[in-house]
């Protein structure tokens, strides 16, 4: 897992889009720039698919929240088990379709 980690440098764009999200959503500013951080990640890079997981539902277990993650292609999970059970999924569909 530590080879596929990458940093996100806060920039002034991730801050603006912080402060957008506190305003829009009612985060608070620690979880605006987290999740303004995911959103430039995945604008940046286009990853085919993604998950983002956080264990605080109350702020990111949100059904506008997940809408913004899911136009990045990104998948929400509050609990590791299941980001877990899903990625393992990907990896086995993969690797079935490179074998069959």
């Amino acid at each position: 897992m530590l080879s596929a980690t990458e940093v996100i440098a806060l920039d002034g764009p991730i801050l603006r889009s912080a402060l957008e999200i506190v305003d829009e959503y009612g985060l608070s500013a620690q979880d605006s720039i987290v999740l303004a951080s995911v959103l430039s990640h995945l604008e940046r890079n286009q990853p085919p698919e993604s998950c983002f997981l956080n264990r605080n539902t109350r702020d990111f277990d949100d059904p506008d929240i997940r809408e913004l993650l899911e136009r990045g292609r990104c998948k929400f999970f509050a609990k590791f088990g299941a980001a877990l059970g899903h990625i393992s999924s990907r990896v086995k569909d993969d690797e079935a379709g490179k074998t069959g």
